[in-house]
């Protein structure tokens, strides 16, 4: 008898780790083995050396939000507890020090919608479909839809989405600067792989600066964001790979990047 499959699978393509959310006939809702299972993917990735990561998903969905059969029954006490786990998930995302970038095909609705804004970039397929339905059910997101997305979108554009429970397309998404890129259907990993490939290719130190400067910088008063940036980015300057690069550029050849 054969094992199942986890949830969500982890694998590695080159210098690029590739998280796939694998309930293709559930559309990829999430439980709290899906949960589970997200933590061990990120575990082995965040453990790796590869250098950024793409999370995506199998099937017809990147993720069509919570296992609404999950929740028949649940008692308020099992309700949070779902949510803390859920809060914890997308935390280890948003932490991580690697650049991540959602692929999506398909929908990216209430809690994979959350999941695709705790990554850095969004490839998505010209007909993907995101929202936050979660009004439909006498609900509000709880993962981030309500605080992130305001942070990113402004306050009057994620309103309407929370109150209408109407979803958009990738191309609207794009036009407010949600998805970074929209491609054909079927491409979005491809897409999400190619530029995770380029990303992988640059100096990890300065990779990874960047990512923490634009989160730790956020919501700091600009003269404390500006400061660190000055501190940061004066030490990144001591690296053996912005001596490379340097030479590199001066030698008109490629750098060969090592993350010292």
């Amino acid at each position: 008898m054969t094992e199942p499959q986890p949830t969500v699978l982890y694998h590695e393509d080159g210098a690029v780790g590739v998280i796939t959310f694998n309930r293709p006939e559930k559309l990829n809702a999430l439980n709290p083995q899906v949960l589970d299972d997200l933590e061990a993917a990120v575990d082995a990735f965040e453990a790796s050396d590869v250098r950024c990561g793409v999370v995506t998903g199998n099937g017809r969905a990147f993720v069509a939000g919570a296992d609404i059969g999950h929740y028949v029954g649940l008692t308020i006490h099992q309700y949070r507890d779902f949510m803390v786990r859920g809060r914890a998930a997308h935390d280890r995302l948003v932490h991580s020090p690697k650049i991540l970038i959602a692929a999506v095909e398909g929908f990216a609705l209430g809690g994979g919608f959350e999941l695709a804004l705790c990554c850095d970039l969004i490839v998505a397929a010209a007909d993907a479909r995101f929202g936050l339905p979660e009004v439909k059910l006498g609900l509000l997101p709880g993962g981030g839809g309500t605080q992130r997305l305001s942070r990113a979108l402004g306050a009057r554009r994620t309103l309407d989405l929370l109150v209408t429970g109407r979803f958009v397309h990738a191309d609207e998404l794009a036009s407010w600067g949600i998805v970074s890129r929209v491609v054909e259907k079927g491409g979005a990993l491809s897409e999400a792989t190619r530029l995770a490939d380029l990303i992988a290719a640059q100096a990890p130190h300065a990779v990874r600066l960047a990512k923490r400067l634009l989160r730790d910088g956020a919501d700091a008063p600009l003269e404390a964001a500006l400061t660190l940036e000055h501190a940061e980015t004066a030490a990144l300057y001591m690296t053996e790979d912005a001596r490379e690069g340097i030479s590199a550029f001066i030698e008109k050849r490629p750098a060969a990047f090592t993350g010292r």
